[in-house]
């Protein structure tokens, strides 16, 4: 009996305790004492399970008042001239558009009855369309100061609160051009904090508002692979590279996933594609030989590095493929030449032998020519080159470099 009747008090003590926080907040606010911590316990209240709907509503109109206050008292002195709290004065303002969305969302939740009539809804506009331009100052105040992870909560909010029931009279996403560019600036923010969710939710609008588009697209990846999702993550790089077929970003990521995954005739295929979509780019050619090599064809690799050097002689990894091809080239014939020195078919192959491990020598020297500290690339294929071409001095160089390697 003494537990039911203990229950019993609990249930009528529930309602009597957020009477008596509201209460005191709305003392409080009157007083404008203790603002902060008023928020704060209205705050707790609100979110708790066993509140009811209209008090929830309650807590969330009066925690918004709180944060009106505290802003117009900032901004009071800022009209007087007097140092003033930059941070508190943004941050009151989206403190009342997060708490009057949530209370304005528990107002449209239907009733005890099923009746869905939103509550405060014209009240919360009419207290919130002012402050949407101090909003989005909020976020470009803290962008400027490159201050990332605290500017997307304003940026994001401004974007959100455009298609938000409480703005839906104004058409916002149609009505207002700084949607857009705000969208770009969450993107932006969102991937510079590592907010990958940010990225996504705000990508789309972003790259409307066509400020480097392909960097927000690239973003969009990022974010889907962050995140570990590996199909999202390739359909955006599919996308990125069909929109954006010359930032390289999306191509070289596809290549190495193909590369990676053993899927070298389908890397074949997107760089062959690319050398059409753009003939003059010198990476498409250099995967092309990269997937060529993959597939053990040397004389294609050759082939599409030399396509590759024709639009760009200092790319280096095409002269590496060059060379070992050409090498695979040479080990590969004289393992099948005629070793018989009577025979007049010897004497060509050793001719051709020749002739193969000169052609690789060209492009490995221009390797170690390129990129000179990379001596562990080089050095191995240099030693065989030097040698099978009897060439003294340079292959005891490459002996000694390589010796120096392995300490």
């Amino acid at each position: 009996m003494r537990k039911y009747t203990f229950l019993l008090l609990l249930l009528l003590t529930l309602p009597a305790m957020a009477a008596s926080v509201i209460r005191q907040a709305k003392e409080s606010i009157k007083k404008k004492q203790n603002l902060e911590q008023v928020a704060k316990n209205l705050l707790a209240e609100a979110e708790k399970p066993e509140t009811k709907r209209k008090d929830r509503i309650v807590c969330y109109q009066l925690a918004a008042e709180c944060s009106q206050k505290l802003y117009e008292a900032e901004n009071l002195k800022l009209y007087l001239k007097q140092k003033y709290d930059t941070v508190k004065f943004f941050s009151s303002i989206l403190d009342m558009f997060v708490r009057l969305e949530k209370s304005d969302s528990i107002g449209a939740l239907p009733d005890d009855k099923g009746r869905v009539k939103p509550v405060n809804r014209r009240h919360n506009y009419d207290i919130l369309k002012p402050f949407r331009a101090n909003l989005l100052n909020g976020g470009r105040w803290h962008f400027r100061k490159v201050q990332m992870a605290q500017a997307f909560p304003f940026l994001d909010t401004y974007v959100n609160m455009a298609s938000h029931p409480i703005f839906a009279a104004d058409s916002l996403l149609k009505t207002d051009t700084l949607i857009r560019p705000t969208a770009y600036l969450a993107a932006v923010a969102a991937h510079l904090s590592g907010n990958s969710d940010g990225v996504i939710r705000h990508a789309a609008l972003a790259k409307e508002a066509n400020q480097k588009s392909h960097l927000i697209q690239e973003y969009l990846a990022r974010a889907y692979f962050a995140k570990g999702d590996t199909t999202a993550w390739l359909q955006a790089l599919n996308d990125g590279i069909h929109e954006f077929p010359l930032h390289p970003f999306f191509f070289t990521n596809l290549i190495d996933y193909d590369i990676t995954n053993v899927r070298y005739d389908h890397a074949l295929a997107l760089a062959d594609s690319m050398t059409h979509v753009a003939d003059s780019v010198a990476l498409f050619w250099y995967a092309k030989s990269l997937a060529y090599s993959k597939l053990g064809k040397d004389r294609e690799t050759i082939d599409a590095c030399d396509s590759c050097l024709a639009r760009d002689p200092n790319y280096v990894d095409a002269y590496y493929n060059k060379g070992i091809a050409s090498l695979n080239l040479a080990v590969i014939y004289a393992e099948n030449a005629c070793t018989d020195l009577n025979n007049p078919q010897s004497r060509r192959d050793l001719e051709i032998i020749r002739s193969l491990y000169l052609l690789a020598k060209q492009p490995m020297e221009q390797v170690r020519k390129l990129a000179p500290d990379d001596k562990a690339r080089w050095a191995g294929p240099l030693y065989r080159i030097y040698l099978n071409l009897n060439m003294g001095n340079e292959f005891d160089e490459m002996d000694r470099i390589l010796k120096e390697l392995q300490k």
